[in-house]
């Protein structure tokens, strides 16, 4: 019978060849058209710039990826990526605030983390700081949104007024208050949210692809998605840098906070196939690192991510729930493959600081200045490798 199977299911294609090559390329086609209708409609584009305040050092990326590549095994000198956003209206916000400058003033759970984990941070200067240096008053920033709660993106809010409201994703409150003093253990200080409005965003009332969002302004010019996985209430932004007529060829800079922490945890893919042969040195997750590394080789065209998010068993992984930051991140990836009109900025992509211009730049003609382009495949010069 199984013989019989193979040899009607083989006559039926040579029969149905044609029928089934045109279902083919209309099934393409309809998942383009579905990709390209997942960016939010609107006629306004919001002013954005990117920040780097910090880099950090000394953090094993198998906390975060695996397999353990050769070259990569720590994160060094990464960037500490926030944003600034101008909305037409002159509403100022920005996304995620970097690293404070006295690292050593966290809560007192969260200070001997870093020490136990041999982390280092390296602050040039925090972010309203520089924002002042180039005319930007703090008091004239509407809302500092956390993309979410970890040491490295939420800066210090003493710095800012408290007519400065603080925006954080769904479950946050539950999860995190009281902070410290009230709560020894915190990682969090309560003169971060203390005196100021705290809105937590938990009613997103659209969709981006698949992921809920909430429209910030209510224009479709800045969307919010809720991107949990790798802590509670983790949002990434998702924001229209230029217009064109009929919105077809809109851009977007869609900000990622820590839904990945490498660029090979996105690339390669479907959308972009690996441009060349490259060979690599690996550990796979379920060995130790005194086995030794493997060899293993990529073909050109290989189109599956090189890394994914680490599922250790132990907890180690720096993501709370790994399922859930893997579908997150899949659903990002839908709007990544369209890099001709989205920009992927993670918050630590070492590889992006030869390619972007920082502030007091914008960044909204990146797709002219061919950032897309060039930052491709710039992460793969981080990892040592023989093409």
């Amino acid at each position: 019978m199984r013989s019989g199977y193979s040899t009607n299911l083989a006559a039926y294609i040579a029969e149905n060849v044609g029928t089934l090559v045109k279902f083919a390329l209309e099934t393409c086609s309809h998942n383009h058209q579905m990709t390209s209708s997942c960016l939010p409609q609107g006629e306004t584009a919001v002013k954005v710039a990117i920040l780097c305040n910090a880099k950090l050092s000394g953090i094993p990326m198998s906390r975060f990826a695996s397999p353990s590549i050769r070259g990569l095994e720590i994160l060094r000198d990464c960037p500490s990526f926030s944003f600034y956003l101008e909305h037409p209206s002159g509403r100022r916000v920005l996304f995620d605030v970097g690293v404070r400058k006295d690292v050593s003033n966290l809560s007192p759970s969260l200070k001997q983390r870093i020490v136990d984990g041999g982390w280092t941070a390296s602050v040039i200067s925090e972010v309203p700081e520089i924002l002042e240096n180039y005319g930007i008053s703090r008091q004239s920033i509407e809302c500092v949104i956390w993309s979410h709660w970890h040491w490295d993106h939420i800066g210090d809010m003493s710095k800012f007024p408290n007519s400065t409201s603080l925006v954080t994703g769904p479950g946050f409150s539950s999860a995190l208050l009281p902070s410290f003093p009230s709560r020894i253990d915190s990682p969090l200080l309560e003169t971060d949210y203390q005196g100021r409005i705290l809105r937590e965003i938990a009613d997103f009332e659209t969709r981006v692809g698949d992921l809920p969002a909430h429209d910030f302004f209510g224009d479709g010019s800045f969307q919010l998605l809720s991107t949990p996985g790798h802590a509670v209430g983790h949002l990434a932004g998702l924001a229209r840098t230029t217009t064109s007529s009929g919105g077809t060829d809109d851009t977007f800079i869609l900000m990622g906070g820590d839904c990945c922490h490498h660029m090979a945890m996105l690339r390669p893919s479907i959308a972009y196939p690996l441009p060349c042969e490259i060979s690599l040195s690996t550990i796979p997750a379920s060995t130790k690192a005194t086995d030794g590394f493997n060899r293993v080789d990529y073909g050109k065209g290989h189109s599956k991510q090189l890394l994914e998010i680490s599922d250790y068993p132990n907890g180690e992984s720096a993501a709370l729930d790994v399922q859930q930051a893997k579908r997150s991140l899949d659903e990002l990836r839908l709007l990544e493959a369209q890099e001709e009109r989205v920009l992927f900025v993670i918050a630590h992509d070492k590889s992006l600081l030869d390619v972007v211009e920082l502030f007091p730049n914008l960044a909204n003609d990146w797709k002219r200045k061919d950032w897309g382009r060039k930052a491709r495949w710039a992460f793969l010069d981080e990892i040592q490798m023989t093409f």
